[in-house]
């Protein structure tokens, strides 16, 4: 069964996936802005992050995704800090242009998660890691 985090991005997902990114980005907020305070505790609220990241970068609202994403560091403890959050950081740098902090954050996923963040991920943020001259 469903957690009610994940219930309640059912509806942003399919806002999302037929094109209305900022309707989408406003549910994922107020689904955010209406977790308890201790936001760690909170089953998936991770997922939310990922979300709100996904949609910001989508509609092009690179700063404003970079915030969201370090929120995802927050997580890292608690979600065994298998390299997502440094991930998550480094797709907004990449689009933010700033390839070199990319290429880190991407090798520390990689290593962490023994190369399997990048599996099913754009070819782009592989072959960032495999050669930075190109970015």
């Amino acid at each position: 069964m469903l957690d009610s985090v994940m219930k309640s991005l059912q509806s942003p997902g399919a806002l999302y996936a037929s094109g209305h990114y900022e309707q989408a980005f406003a549910e994922v907020k107020e689904i955010w802005d209406g977790l308890p305070r201790n936001k760690l505790e909170e089953p998936n609220a991770y997922m939310v992050i990922e979300y709100a990241v996904a949609i910001l970068l989508r509609l092009g609202r690179l700063d404003e995704a970079h915030t969201w994403a370090e929120r995802s560091l927050d997580f890292r403890e608690k979600r065994h800090d298998l390299g997502e959050a440094e991930f998550l950081i480094a797709k907004v740098a990449y689009e933010q242009g700033n390839l070199e902090e990319a290429r880190q954050l991407i090798s520390i996923a990689s290593r962490k998660s023994d190369g399997r963040i990048l599996q099913g991920e754009d070819p782009k943020y592989r072959a960032l890691v495999r050669n930075p001259a190109e970015g």
